[in-house]
């Protein structure tokens, strides 16, 4: 609306100027008519327009400033300009709003809205199966990690840890006595394998002997042949009892394995019986606050039934971008959150992952000394860029036949100055087709035509831009 108004202001002036310059050439016709007549009565001739001024209004493409500008009309004057022929006279400069464009990066604002959420939040669950006791928090307490939140009836439990406790020791006593029942067994048969080794010696002897003796003659075959059968009964003797120690040896090595897997199992059955019964107090898993409770005293809680939710003391922002916007905001980036009037630096915690329903979810980190209530909503912002280059305002750009171009000012004149939009945002476009420092017009009054005689007034000094590079402001939101 403002850039309206001063469009209308522009068009006064310009109006203004035409009529004092159509007021002075009128009087200066009146002056002649009265004052130029010749004593023969012949009126005096008026000067003859310069062709020179004529030309410089409505010149062509070859007429152009030597910076490469050109009238779009091709020798025409632009769509709503003077058509007439300048006279001879000099004509009046006509003021005009003017910038010096800059190069830069142009930027946009985006916003989206934020929601405050715990970093951590979990639905604190039954591990054992019982009878609420007593609930000992409400929702709303603050509580530390490890603190009981709710108490089951633990009398059963407390049962069967003693039963499992009793199963334990009964388990270590058979394993004692298994361990002394080998012990004793094994000197037995170790003896027995002496005594049949002792005895194989014994008829090896005494069947050399008499080997010795039948070799001489001195006995018969068949002394000799009882000998033999005395020597092979020995042997057989000597192998049964390894035999047997060996067979002892591999039963106690068995019945003890078993009797140890006992004791392990019986030492698990304890274990187990002590977790349930502290599962009995259902406790905080971290310091936060408690969200809600879903149990009261006298109801049965089955297992992993869930009793109350926890939150973390410890907020974050979430909000969701869009994916063209997500190689811009990484990890450790800075966004702003808006809420209640109040703007707070935040940084991404985390890095974008794949769009998910056409948007890309991110968290921000909130700092520690800010304390805002889970639930609350707000505008994160944030910074993308555009594009680069030459920094001029939408109002100075025109366009004719599908073309786009400026009024340069130069040496105190336009030059028309075709160039190429390469990004635009809020007031601001990134052109191709100027050089840093250059002036053109914005807001061009109605009837500027190439060469037209102009005096600059630039603009504010905020024209120099805040964007990183320079140039025209940085843009608003898009």
């Amino acid at each position: 609306m403002g850039m309206f108004k001063q469009k209308i202001v522009w068009s006064l002036l310009l109006g203004t100027a035409l009529l004092l310059a159509s007021c002075g050439k009128n009087a200066g016709q009146t002056q002649n008519g009265q004052n130029g007549t010749s004593p023969g009565g012949a009126a005096s001739t008026a000067p003859a327009p310069s062709s020179q001024g004529a030309g410089a209004l409505a010149q062509g493409p070859e007429g152009a400033s030597k910076n490469g500008s050109a009238n779009p009309s091709g020798g025409r004057p632009s769509a709503g300009a003077p058509t007439g022929a300048a006279s001879g006279r000099r004509q009046m400069a006509v003021p005009v709003q003017a910038a010096v464009v800059k190069e830069g990066l142009l930027t946009v604002d985006r916003s989206t809205a934020g929601v405050v959420t715990p970093v951590v939040q979990s639905q604190v669950a039954a591990q054992v199966a019982g009878v609420v006791k007593q609930v000992y928090r409400t929702a709303g307490d603050w509580v530390k990690a490890g603190q009981i939140v709710v108490q089951l009836d633990d009398a059963q439990l407390k049962l069967s840890l003693a039963n499992a406790q009793a199963s334990l020791e009964n388990a270590k006593i058979n394993l004692k006595i298994g361990q002394d029942n080998a012990t004793q067994a094994n000197p037995k048969l170790a003896l027995q394998v002496q005594s049949a080794q002792s005895a194989l010696d014994s008829a090896q002897k005494f069947y050399d002997s008499q080997k010795a003796l039948y070799d001489l003659g001195g006995i018969s075959a068949s002394a000799l042949d009882t000998a033999a059968s005395q020597l092979s009964a020995a042997k057989a003797n000597l192998e049964g009892a390894k035999s047997a120690l060996d067979q002892n040896n591999k039963s106690d090595d068995q019945t003890i394995a078993q009797l140890k897997l006992g004791v392990q199992q019986a030492q698990n059955q304890v274990a187990q019986a002590e977790l349930n019964l502290q599962n009995a107090s259902i406790r905080a898993p971290f310091e936060g606050q408690i969200a809600s409770i879903n149990m009261q005293a006298g109801m049965y809680v089955a297992l992993n039934t869930p009793v109350f939710s926890l939150v973390s003391r410890e907020s974050q922002v979430n909000f969701s971008i869009s994916p063209s916007d997500s190689p811009y905001l990484n990890r450790g980036s800075t966004v702003l959150f808006i809420v209640s009037g109040q703007g707070i630096p935040v940084k991404v915690s985390q890095a974008p992952s794949a769009p998910l329903n056409g948007v890309v979810p991110l968290t921000a980190s909130l700092p520690p000394s800010v304390s805002l209530p889970f639930g609350a909503v707000g505008t994160i912002s944030y910074t993308v860029p555009v594009a680069k280059g030459i920094i001029v305002p939408l109002m100075a750009l025109q366009t004719l036949e599908n073309r786009t171009y400026v009024f340069k000012i130069l040496e105190g004149k336009v030059a028309i100055n075709y160039v190429t939009i390469t990004g635009e945002a809020g007031t601001n476009a990134v052109v191709s087709g100027l050089s840093n420092g250059d002036t053109v017009a914005v807001s061009p009054p109605p009837g500027l035509i190439q060469g037209s005689p102009v005096q600059a007034i630039l603009l504010g000094s905020d024209q120099s831009g805040s964007n990183k590079g320079g140039g025209a402001p940085t843009a608003g939101k898009k």
